[in-house]
């Protein structure tokens, strides 16, 4: 492969990482928000400040998750300015994705579209399928003002595009996106049966990519069912871990070597909220807008969760995996090593993430960037 080809490689995957980052950074202010609440919301309940299925405890969770349920709506009015298109329509598109009748029938009844099946799938919280809908709404409006005389474009664009978009992206687009992500995460699961260090491993180093595919609601049903039958989980406990601490290790290791007063301050908030287990701030603050931290992120996450497979790590109750999940990988029975590799995990994950960075030369993003990132003005 010439020089040609490779220069060309990364230009595609400059452009796709850019484009990500000028989606994603107007909705970051958000979403840390509401990471740094859920981790606040973690501690409250493992300190019994707060207890569980009280009105304090739904409240406070909702806030928080709203955010993340409704997610596709953010991320399409975002996207509809990065692709050109009509934000507005971009996100009514989006909201009939989520709206609650759609997401239960779509999810528990079998029907068709003109004779087209629907796919059972759920939309909220996702993240690819609502851009892939949003850039192909780009095309179907140049499409249709393209076409309609001028006498009519105005009542009828309107409707055209918010009709085609929506069928479109239901029958679709919406389905390949989210087909991808489940591809991830059924193969992951087949994997764990025959090599689960190796599954470890990867969702240490590569889990942010399956997130944000939406491939680890896949493997919710079999954590939950493991914890059922067997009363541990080694999957999302184990693999999601070690991603989560070099998130942490990411971010607090740019928040020390950041010349930018709001950016560092960002990257100490996010870096805590991956601490608690929840690493969306830290992801798409940190992991896309620099490349060195996302290399750092696979490696540092890979290793803690090589270790964390070949040493067998359990997770014994279901949560997010951070430090507040803790007493989540304390053994039943008493025994103590589950709990001390679980530490020798997380200091693997965190410290050879923050230790590539550190002795990296580091270049904060642009000026631009910091200000959407952090909505400073």
């Amino acid at each position: 492969m010439d020089k040609k080809t490779d220069s060309l490689k990364l230009s595609v995957m400059d452009k796709i990482l850019n484009g990500l980052k000028e989606i994603f950074a107007p909705n970051l202010v958000a979403l840390t928000g509401a990471g740094i609440l859920k981790g606040i919301i973690i501690l409250l309940l493992t300190f019994k400040i707060i207890k569980p299925e009280t009105a304090e405890q739904f409240i406070l969770y909702h806030i928080a998750d709203a955010v993340f349920y409704f997610l596709p709506v953010l991320l399409a009015h975002s996207s509809a300015r990065v692709f050109k298109t009509n934000p507005v329509l971009a996100t009514s598109v989006a909201l009939f994705l989520v709206h609650p009748e759609f997401s239960q029938a779509v999810t528990t009844k079998s029907g068709d579209f003109f004779g087209i099946p629907l796919t059972h799938i759920t939309y909220t919280s996702s993240v690819i399928p609502i851009i892939l809908i949003v850039l192909a709404q780009s095309y179907i409006e140049r499409c249709v003002n393209g076409i309609l005389p001028k006498m009519i474009k105005g009542v009828f664009s309107p409707v055209l595009i918010l009709m085609l978009t929506g069928v479109l992206g239901v029958l679709l687009i919406g389905p390949i996106g989210t087909i991808f992500g489940n591809i991830l995460g059924i193969g992951i699961t087949w994997l764990n049966q025959f090599a689960g260090w190796l599954v470890s491993a990867i969702l240490g180093g590569f889990g942010m990519f399956i997130i944000m595919a939406g491939g680890h609601y896949a493997l919710i049903p079999i954590s939950t069912q493991n914890l059922a039958k067997v009363g541990f989980d080694n999957l999302m406990m184990t693999g999601l871990l070690p991603g989560n601490m070099a998130m942490a290790g990411a971010a607090l290791a740019v928040a020390l070597k950041s010349s930018d007063k709001a950016y560092k301050q960002y990257a100490i908030s996010s870096g805590v909220t991956a601490l608690l287990g929840v690493s969306q701030p830290a992801l798409y603050g940190v992991a896309i807008p620099l490349k060195k931290a996302m290399g750092a992120i696979i490696a540092g996450g890979f290793l803690g969760g090589l270790y964390s497979g070949l040493v067998g790590v359990k997770g014994f109750a279901l949560s997010d995996p951070g430090l507040a999940a803790l007493p989540a990988y304390i053994s039943p029975d008493g025994n103590w090593i589950n709990f001390i590799n679980t530490l020798i995990t997380i200091a693997i994950s965190f410290g050879v993430t923050f230790a590539i960075l550190f002795v990296r030369k580091h270049q904060d993003p642009s000026p631009l960037e910091i200000k959407v990132i952090t909505s400073t003005k």
